[in-house]
């Protein structure tokens, strides 16, 4: 599931950096754009020189259902990479056959302990809510 993206540029219609020099490279977040309004963005010959302010990301799926990202820039903008943050559901794992988990050991107190407290705050309301339904119940009867 993508979260967010953001554009290394060296240039932008009010930015000109030094190519030389990694250091003049800006950040700039991108801005996530559905199917529906790309065609908005898209150049047409009346609109060439638009300036967009922050570059646009499309979500596609390509013919082998493979997920991409498409990034959509005026043509005062020079891109030299995006770096995009998204959760990723992990591989398979099993116990009993060995395959190992793609997650860091670092990571297992964590789950674990998220994992019970989530189950202790689901167990905790489910009887709250069975002790209100039974009071509810007894109020009716009376």
């Amino acid at each position: 599931m993508y979260i967010r993206s953001v554009s290394n540029v060296t240039s932008t219609f009010s930015y000109r950096g030094n190519n030389s020099a990694e250091q003049n490279i800006k950040i700039l977040p991108n801005q996530l754009v559905s199917q529906n309004d790309v065609w908005k963005l898209i150049e047409t010959p009346h609109d060439s020189l638009r300036i967009l302010r922050y570059p646009a990301v499309v979500l596609n799926q390509q013919s082998n259902n493979k997920p991409t990202i498409t990034v959509i820039y005026d043509r005062y903008t020079t891109v030299t990479g995006i770096r995009v943050l998204y959760y990723a559901q992990p591989a398979h794992f099993d116990l009993m056959t060995s395959t190992p988990c793609e997650l860091p050991m670092d990571a297992f107190d964590d789950l674990v302990s998220g994992a019970v407290d989530l189950y202790v705050q689901y167990a905790a309301g489910a009887e709250a809510n069975k002790r209100r339904q039974d009071e509810a119940a007894r109020q009716q009867a009376r």
